[in-house]
């Protein structure tokens, strides 16, 4: 039996659908379909927004 420890066991790096991600974040039906090419259905939130070319507004 091996003994598995709650805080090492977390990923660490979240993982998200890309096209559930840009529904969320409005972003359009172009870009999603590029973003999907270049880093498949999965990637993290870091591959994603580098791999816009319209980044979305932050706004404070």
């Amino acid at each position: 039996m091996q003994h598995l420890d709650k805080k090492r066991s977390k990923p660490s790096v979240k993982v998200f659908d890309v096209i559930a991600y840009c529904r969320s974040h409005n972003i359009d039906e172009r870009e999603t379909r590029k973003l999907v090419l270049i880093v498949g259905r999965f990637a993290s939130r870091l591959e994603i927004q580098m791999n816009l070319t319209k980044r979305p507004a932050r706004f404070r």
